[in-house]
This record gives C-alpha cells, sequence and structure tokens, in this order.
C-alpha cells in the first residue's frame, strides 16, 4: 500500500469508484440522489438488507430521521473507517460526480 492510498478515507475511495470509466454509475447515481428526496420503500427481507444503495465496493445507509448517509467499504470493512454526511453534502457530491461523468472531466 502506497503512502496514496493508505490516506484515502472511503469518500475518496468511493468517489474513485464512481468516476470509473469502465463501469457506468449514471442509473446509481440518480436512484441515490432520488432516495435523498423520496424514502425508499422498506424491503422486507429476512435478514433485513444492511444497506439502503450499494454499489460495487460501498454500501450506503440512509438515515431519514437525521438526514444523514454512512458511507461503508463493504469490501473490507477495516480497510477504511465509515464516513457520515448530510443529506444535503452527500446531494453535492453526487450532483458533482453526475457533472464531472457527463462532462468526462476527472
Amino acid at each position: 500500500m502506497t503512502k496514496t492510498e493508505a490516506s484515502m478515507s472511503v469518500l475518496d475511495n468511493f468517489v474513485e469508484e464512481m468516476l470509473q470509466v469502465e463501469v457506468p454509475k449514471r442509473v446509481l447515481l440518480e436512484r441515490m440522489l432520488h432516495g435523498l428526496q423520496v424514502e425508499k420503500p422498506p424491503q422486507f427481507k429476512i435478514p433485513a438488507p444492511q444497506y439502503t444503495f450499494e454499489s460495487n465496493l460501498h454500501g450506503l445507509r440512509y438515515d431519514y430521521q437525521k438526514k444523514e448517509v454512512t458511507i461503508s467499504y463493504k469490501v473490507a470493512p477495516n480497510v477504511y473507517d465509515d464516513v457520515t454526511v448530510a443529506f444535503a453534502t452527500f446531494k453535492v457530491l453526487l450532483e458533482g460526480i453526475a457533472v464531472c461523468i457527463r462532462m468526462q472531466k476527472w
């Protein structure tokens, strides 16, 4: 692991994953943005899903009461600490990623 990798956060890693050209993320981004405005209906699965949304590497838990999103690195949970951000902050992040993908500027 390089020094840069060691200092990365789960948030950095999430942004990196979303900007990977090989794996289109537009639909997932749109679903996550919509989830910030409209609470996702509960899923009656046993066991209950751990995450509200999932990418290949990350799990996202939306707390609608606190209006917060917790981002977890689900592949190896001990690699990065979870990060919790406000809905407004996460919305700006997702919209910024979506613009970068549309403009292909990263």
